[in-house]
């Protein structure tokens, strides 16, 4: 089944077309600002001609950047109604952790996303079907515990671990790397950052 994936709560706006387990067409710009002035041209850039093959939309609730993520699931429930196809949620951390075990032998994954002014989202993933192991939290970098072995995936401002992987925003394109179980709600993941 042919569907669009679409994040947008990083510095990156990344789209792409996937089947199954194989990615069709991808865009993963990072752009820092401007989402919303760009998604539209990106989105007709990856699907091309093949909009009547979309049998569906997978988009990244987050967490992330509150206009962001809303930018990125407002597309992707305006291009729903148009095409008349589903839309689901996706977590970003998951797509960054699902990214980080295609390259690295680790059993687990911390994927870490800056949350601005010195914070981090961060959530723990294990290898077998990059199931979470914890909620998404936020906080400080000396509130992230990181499990002996485990890999890190992610922004932000720590790196407090020899085993960082160069991943550094979530990729749509790593929603074929997902179990569909995976899927939640096309509503924005907000969590609070202590102070």
């Amino acid at each position: 089944m042919i569907e669009l994936a679409i994040d947008t709560g990083s510095g990156a706006l990344s789209v792409a077309l996937i089947d199954g387990d194989t990615v069709l067409a991808e865009r993963h710009d990072v752009i820092g600002r401007g989402h919303a002035e760009a998604i539209v041209g990106v989105v007709a850039d990856v699907v091309g001609s093949r909009g009547d093959a979309v049998r569906g939309i997978v988009v990244g609730v987050g967490p992330g950047s509150f206009t962001g993520v809303r930018i990125g699931i407002a597309a992707a429930r305006a291009l729903g109604l148009a095409w008349e196809v589903p839309v689901t949620g996706i977590g970003s951390l998951a797509l960054m952790a699902a990214a980080a075990f295609a390259v690295d032998p680790a059993n687990t994954v911390v994927a870490i996303a800056d949350a601005g002014r010195g914070r981090a989202y961060w959530q723990l993933f294990a290898r077998d079907g990059c199931r979470p192991l914890t909620e998404p939290a936020a906080g400080d970098d000396t509130t992230i515990t990181i499990p002996d072995g485990a890999a890190i995936a992610g922004s932000g401002r720590t790196v407090m671990a020899s085993r960082r992987i160069a991943v550094t925003h979530p990729r749509a394109a790593d929603a074929c790397r997902l179990d569909r179980s995976a899927r939640v709600a096309a509503v924005p993941l907000y969590i609070g950052a202590a102070p």
